[in-house]
């Protein structure tokens, strides 16, 4: 019996035992904003045992909160993280009892890059300089492209041309969940991605590459959009084909294709048009975009004709330690530019003078460009990165120009027929190496930046021109010039810095840097006259030829002092600059020239969070720039004799002084983004153009003569440039009203500066820009878009009150696409503009229309053929306002006008679910 009772107490106590030694315990935790208190949704939480194995994971809620159940007795390492916050581990201990625990998250202003996270994400959430939207929340129509979804952002506006601004700012990068992605034309990027495999975008403020090496931030910031893309769209294939011909020879055709598996990456992007699109998007190919107006179809005044161009990247990460990243650029083109202008010369003596010009030009344009970037990532602790690059490109221009130049009665002071053609190769190779070593935890590191560029330029221009110069009305002289320019030029760049950071404890630092550049240039122009006898450019002219090198030296040494704290960053430093400057003149006569400057270039960044939605940054930096060769050799080029141009060997280095203030607030529940900046620049020894008009036939040289009316103008240094840009950026969904609201307001003044005969002029420039837009989020099936863009500047010339110019212009555009009964598909885009206070004859009003109607084609409508019209009102126009310190010119450029098309596009998905081979 005694032994029935030991075995029943020895069992009772092993059940016991066994009980208390398996129960479970939770760890119940929140993870707050140490600026503001609130929770951190998204923040990933990991349990790790003895050995940093992972063993449990979770997310925390909207309020931050977050459980980890079935827990053991034992001592676990708690890891919290979330993107732009600093990593906090700590020590747990559970015994016998379940954890409740609270963590707060400090901003990580040292951070990286950014890191994407996988679970479902409100519509907006800011990580430290980054700010995230959800694809989700916005709607674009079927097979969009990227830039119809990033244009409904709050806060983001992409104009005529393509360009990108972000929050005020222009976008310079777009990079794919972190990585390069076609990082030399964000416009092409956003082409070659579709909307519906986006399902972030993310809007950040990047750090300089010397930032990411040594933590230490030194306020140098650039605006990129991070493309998140769908998990499931990581592993195939998709992009587009398309066609389309038209009247009048009109064609448009190409495509682009992405193979995605994982980290490997293939995309490319082709296109062929003389329609003057310069990307290749569904929306331009059916109508659905107008590029009408002050831009017009191809925008910027360059002309008409055939347009070709590739775009292919590869990307790759290999042993999970490197980053591979390649782009190659081919475009080639052929465009007939047909132009008239009205300049008007801002002259001192209480009068103008008017250039009237008419010109036909064909521009045969071919180039290469080809970069690779690797990152290799030893641990935490190294960062190596390799950025090599080479362009190739080729020019041939011939131009036919008439000009004519009016006193302010209209009489005439002299005119010129001109015929140029020129022959252009150009030749750039380089690369950068950026090294970083962080030697402890405690903030101390090393970096290292070496960077070499070799360029070289050859050129040959021939001019043949007939001149004429009046008196009183009447001819008083005549010449021709007809002569052949060869000109070669090189260039061989080195540019070097090392710098080293040490702590100061929790909350400061010391960095100290040591810089090192050299640069050689070397450019030899030869003139030629054409002699009858001979029939050929045969005779060299001395005084128009020149042989020049330049050598520009500079050591640099600075150091600065870095205050940190959760929600405050103050940087202050200054750097020592010695440069010296060496100017040869090789031929026709031998001379030396030899600069030494000496400068102090302090600089200062300050950074506060208010919150995490809050933030205010300011930042003040200075540099040098110095004259390049073709500024500094001493010779004259008479190839357009009403413009003769020279350069000048005594130039000094301009000092460059920079500031900009920005503050910026997102408002996470609404999506509602606003954002205002202030910048300026002030220039010491700015290079400007000293213009000297001729009253009388004036020798330039013992054998160049300036005739009446015309210029010679070469640079000088000269002081009191500034200009200052307030910007206010405002970004809003209305979900009353399913409609997504932009509005930006800029305004600028500009205090131009040069020497009109020898005189000192300013030319004050103030300017008022308002731009508001709404884009729907209704449905896929609807989609349109209303804006207002509205400019309006006052040019002031401190010599002459008389010569002051107003002038104001305005756009209205509305684009509309409706999708309804089995796939049809129908498109307006509006585009309404007016122009004043223009040259006589440039103030206009017009309205551009394009059109077209299609039908969405098979089972899942990844096909549609369509009819598109183009400026139904056959009333498209061309025109652009210059303004500089020396002349305000009006321009009106041959653009395309009314053509119709028909395409056919198909849309290729294919998608795996995992990772596929080929």
């Amino acid at each position: 019996m005694r032994q029935i009772h030991l075995r029943v107490s020895i069992c009772l106590i092993f059940c016991f035992s066994f009980f208390f030694s398996s129960a479970q315990y939770k760890i119940i935790g929140t993870v707050l904003d140490s600026a503001d208190g609130s929770g951190l949704q998204g923040a990933r939480v990991s349990l790790l045992n003895a050995k940093d194995s992972v063993i449990k994971q979770a997310v925390a809620q909207a309020d931050g909160s977050f459980v980890l159940a079935d827990l053991r007795n034992a001592e676990y390492t708690l890891s919290l993280t979330y993107i732009g916050y600093k990593q906090n581990k700590s020590k747990v201990k559970v015994q016998g009892r379940d954890l409740q625990l609270r963590f707060s998250l400090a901003t990580d202003f040292t951070m990286l890059d950014a890191v994407n996270i996988t679970v479902s994400p409100p519509p907006v959430v800011v990580k430290g300089d980054t700010t995230e939207f959800s694809a989700a929340a916005y709607k674009t129509e079927a097979y969009a492209d990227a830039d119809a979804l990033v244009a409904q952002i709050p806060g983001v506006e992409i104009d005529a041309e393509g360009k990108i601004k972000a929050q005020g700012e222009d976008v310079q990068k777009i990079i794919v969940d972190g990585k390069e992605f076609f990082s030399s034309d964000p416009a092409v990027a956003l082409k070659t991605l579709p909307a519906d495999v986006i399902d972030k975008i993310q809007l950040i403020d990047e750090k300089s590459e010397q930032s990411k090496l040594t933590g230490f931030d030194d306020g140098n910031r650039r605006k990129i959009i991070n493309i998140v893309t769908k998990p499931d769209k990581r592993h195939g294939y998709f992009g587009r084909l398309a066609g389309a011909t038209g009247n009048e020879d009109r064609y448009n055709t190409g495509g682009f294709l992405n193979a995605f598996n994982g980290d490997r990456r293939i995309s490319g992007n082709i296109l062929s048009n003389n329609i003057n699109q310069r990307s290749f998007s569904s929306n331009e190919l059916v109508g659905a975009s107008s590029r009408g107006g002050r831009g017009g179809d191809g925008g910027t005044g360059s002309g008409i004709g055939p347009n070709h161009r590739i775009a292919l990247n590869y990307s790759n990460t290999w042993w999970k330690e490197v980053e591979f990243n390649a782009d190659y650029h081919f475009n080639t083109s052929d465009k007939d530019l047909i132009q008239t202008a009205n300049r008007e010369v801002l002259m001192t003596d209480e009068a103008s003078q008017f250039n009237v010009s008419s010109q036909q030009t064909n521009r045969n344009n071919q180039g290469h460009s080809a970069s690779v970037r690797v990152v290799f990532k030893r641990d935490s602790t190294q960062r190596l990165t390799f950025n090599p690059r080479i362009n190739f490109s080729r020019g041939k221009t011939s131009n036919a120009n008439n000009t004519r130049t009016l006193d302010v009665l209209q009489e005439l002071i002299n005119t010129s027929d001109r015929q140029n053609r020129g022959d252009n190769h150009a030749f750039t190779i380089g690369g950068s190496i950026d090294y970083g070593l962080r030697l402890n935890s405690s903030g101390r590191s090393v970096s290292a930046h070496l960077e070499n560029n070799y360029n070289r330029n050859t050129n040959e221009a021939f001019a043949l021109s007939h001149n004429m110069f009046y008196t009183n009305g009447m001819v008083s002289r005549s010449d021709t010039v007809d002569n052949r320019n060869d000109s070669r030029s090189n260039s061989t760049l080195w540019n070097a810095r090392i710098t080293y950071t040490e702590p100061l404890g929790a909350h400061m630092r010391l960095m100290g840097n040591l810089s090192h550049r050299t640069n050689n240039s070397y450019s030899d122009r030869r003139m030629y006259d054409f002699l009858l006898a001979t029939g050929q450019y045969s005779e060299l002219n001395r005084e128009l030829s020149n042989e020049f090198r330049n050598d520009y030296k500079f050591y640099g040494a600075g150091f600065n002092y870095q205050y940190t704290s959760e929600a405050f960053l103050f940087d202050l430093g200054i750097d020592y600059q010695q440069a010296n400057m060496a100017n040869d003149r090789i031929f026709p006569e031998v001379t030396r020239a030899a600069h030494r400057f000496i400068n102090y270039l302090p600089n200062a960044n300050v950074t506060y969070r208010f919150s995490r939605d809050r933030r205010l940054r300011f930042n003040y930096n200075t540099a040098t720039n110095p004259p390049n060769v073709l500024q500094l050799q001493d010779v004259v080029n008479n190839q357009n004799p009403l413009n003769i141009t020279g350069g000048n060997p005594n130039l000094k280095q301009e000092f460059r002084h920079a500031f900009s203030m920005n503050y910026n607030s997102v408002n996470r529940r609404s999506g509602a983004n606003f954002s205002v900046g202030l910048n300026g620049e002030l220039t010491d020894n700015r290079i400007v153009n000293s213009t000297i008009v001729a009253a009388v036939d004036t020798f330039i040289l013992d054998n160049v003569l300036l005739g009446k009316g015309a210029q010679f103008t070469r640079p000088v240094n000269v002081n009191g440039y500034y200009s200052v840009r307030a910007n206010t950026s405002f970004g809003i969904p209305i979900e009353a009203l399913k409609i997504n609201l932009n509005a930006n307001t800029t305004l600028h003044h500009n205090r131009d500066v040069g020497l009109l005969n020898e005189v000192v002029t300013h030319t004050n420039t103030f300017g008022i820009n308002q731009r508001i837009g709404i884009n729907s989020n209704i449905s896929r099936k609807i989609i349109f878009s209303l804006s207002y863009s509205g400019n309006y500047n006052l040019v002031r010339n401190s010599s002459n009150d008389g010569l002051s110019n107003n002038s104001y212009n305005q756009q209205i555009r509305n684009d509309i696409t409706y999708i309804f009964w089995k796939g049809l598909r129908v498109a307006s885009s509006l585009n309404y503009g007016y122009n004043t206070g223009l040259a006589a004859g440039y103030d206009q009003r017009f309205l551009l229309w394009n059109a077209s109607i299609g039908k969405k084609l098979f089972q899942k409508e990844e096909a549609e053929i369509t009819l598109t019209a183009f400026d139904l009102l056959n009333s498209n126009t061309q025109i652009t306002r210059t303004i500089t310190e020396r002349y305000i010119e009006d321009a009106r450029s041959n653009i395309l006008q009314q053509y119709f098309l028909l395409s056919f596009t198909y849309n290729l998905r294919q998608f795996g679910g995992r990772a596929f081979t080929h």
